[in-house]
């Protein structure tokens, strides 16, 4: 506590003689002391010094004692500021009343300087502890609105506690508003979608991309939810945003860019392979072996080319958030079986063997039949190349409760824990891959599409023993239809001869 000289105390009474008692007794242990006669002017010199404690008289012409601790209380630059009631009575009543009205304590008019000296102490040692906690929340609050960051702190109720002055700035609302609101109405007038709110009142670690519109102009942001602990089992909920809309737009310019880019490439790689192919033909003169093979070298490097472009395009298209999804309801296992068709000959070159196991009935899911088919040909085909001489590869398709579940397992050469920990991102290759070219780009898109659709990819694998990729979509939403009089037996998927 602050040495005595320090303090201020303020002593309301109106009797003369006892003002005068108090002040000498008190300016004996070193306080300054200010003396009122009546209520009314004891509240003005209250808010005038603001002392650092009250000495009221509970009976007083004109302003009563509890008068003058009802407007204190009020007031924000004295409510903080200790009062003991003087009274010359000890009825409970009237103790309750003084507490209730904003008194700290009672003292008797006939207290002893020993007993009055400890309890004024206490009560210091107490505003002290308050004082030192004002100022360091108030010091928080000015860090914390200051912030660079939009930022805010929610209570249990949803309200907000505290809002940083870039997050008030983001959305274009004056702090005042902030204490009639709660997040959820806020995000709300935003337009965001219930179950996004839900995700982040919940406490969501990983970012969540929200699009919103402010003064007719797109903004894109990303925000994660933190529980703080406040103790005594009382949680508060920070949400974090960040503005990315300088970044989304960088992007769709890169995106664009990367776009006329493959296109201009793409154009005069198709007017080559026309060229060649007319001369592997033999209309453009006769061919020998030797150059056959030569032509026919080139026309694989430019499907390779074509294909690394296309991949090239389609994560840069992925990563700046612009997948454009046709989704509509479509039976899976005949699109599986359609891949497998296609994929087969590739598979027959290696002596690979494919299995699939579909089920009986039509598996319908909602999403988009490019997409997907992009998904399967590349699992598939990854797993042919990674396979060894006379491999096997198996395919199945099942529900897990309200997913599709494809599974594409292969007895290949495997990955190892290192390879795994990089295999979904770009432009990397693990050491038992170097054999096969490209730039890694093909399961990096399979897992941004999967996730695009609302599924997940999972991959188990290790070296020698081949590797087992899953991934889910959703299924299609099940209609009531009446069962027709007469059903016609349902035909398995037709799959090339040799495949089972």
């Amino acid at each position: 506590m602050s040495e005595p000289r320090e303090r201020l105390i303020l002593v309301v009474d109106d009797s003369p003689p006892t003002c005068l008692y108090l002040k000498r007794l008190l300016e004996r242990k070193g306080y300054r002391v200010l003396t009122a006669g009546d209520g009314a002017t004891g509240a003005r010199m209250a808010m005038e010094h603001l002392p650092d404690l009250i000495l009221l008289d509970k009976e007083m012409p004109g302003m009563h004692g509890f008068d003058v601790s009802r407007i204190l209380r009020k007031h924000q630059d004295t409510s903080g500021i200790p009062i003991l009631m003087i009274s010359s009575e000890s009825g409970t009543e009237e103790k309750i009343r003084g507490l209730d009205m904003g008194a700290d304590d009672f003292i008797a008019k006939g207290i002893s300087g020993e007993e009055l000296y400890s309890k004024i102490n206490a009560f210091l040692r107490i505003k002290d502890l308050q004082d030192r906690l004002r100022r360091e929340s108030d010091k928080l609050n000015q860090i914390f609105r200051y912030l660079h960051e939009p930022v805010a702190i929610c209570g249990p109720d949803d309200r907000l506690l505290l809002a940083s002055q870039v997050f008030l700035s983001l959305l274009r609302m004056p702090r005042e508003v902030t204490q009639f609101k709660t997040m959820t109405e806020i995000l709300t007038t935003l337009e965001i979608e219930p179950q996004v709110i839900e995700s982040l009142r919940a406490g969501s670690h990983e970012d969540v991309r929200l699009l919103i519109s402010l003064d007719d102009r797109i903004t894109h942001l990303k925000c994660r939810t933190a529980r703080i602990n406040l103790g005594e089992d009382n949680t508060a909920l920070a949400y974090i945003f960040r503005d990315i809309t300088r970044e989304v737009e960088s992007e769709q310019m890169k995106a664009d860019f990367h776009s006329m880019i493959a296109h201009d490439l793409r154009s005069p790689m198709s007017v080559i392979q026309g060229y060649v192919s007319l001369m592997a033909s033999g209309k453009t003169g006769v061919v020998n072996a030797t150059q056959s093979e030569f032509l026919d070298s080139v026309n694989r490097k430019i499907s390779e080319m074509t294909s690394l472009l296309n991949d090239f395009l389609d994560i840069n298209k992925i990563d700046a958030g612009f997948v454009n999804l046709k989704c509509d309801d479509m039976n899976l296992g005949e699109l599986m079986a359609g891949v497998v068709a296609d994929l087969t000959p590739m598979a027959e070159s290696s002596d690979i063997s494919i299995e699939v196991d579909l089920p009986s009935a039509p598996l319908l899911v909602h999403a988009d039949s490019l997409r997907v088919t992009q998904i399967l040909r590349n699992l598939l085909s990854n797993a042919i190349k990674y396979n060894v001489e006379g491999g096997w590869i198996r395919l199945s398709l099942s529900v897990c409760q309200d997913r599709a579940r494809v599974e594409i397992k292969d007895g290949g050469i495997g990955m190892s824990e290192d390879e795994l920990r990089v295999l979904f991102q770009p432009y990397t290759r693990g050491s038992t891959q170097r054999r096969i070219k490209g730039v890694g780009l093909g399961v990096v898109i399979v897992k941004k599409l999967v996730e695009s659709h609302g599924g997940a990819v999972t991959v188990t694998s290790s070296p020698g023993r081949g590797s087992c990729f899953v991934f889910t979509l959703p299924l299609a939403a099940v209609e009531a239809v009446p069962e027709p009089e007469t059903e016609a037996p349902a035909l398995p998927p037709v799959l090339p001869a040799g495949v089972h």
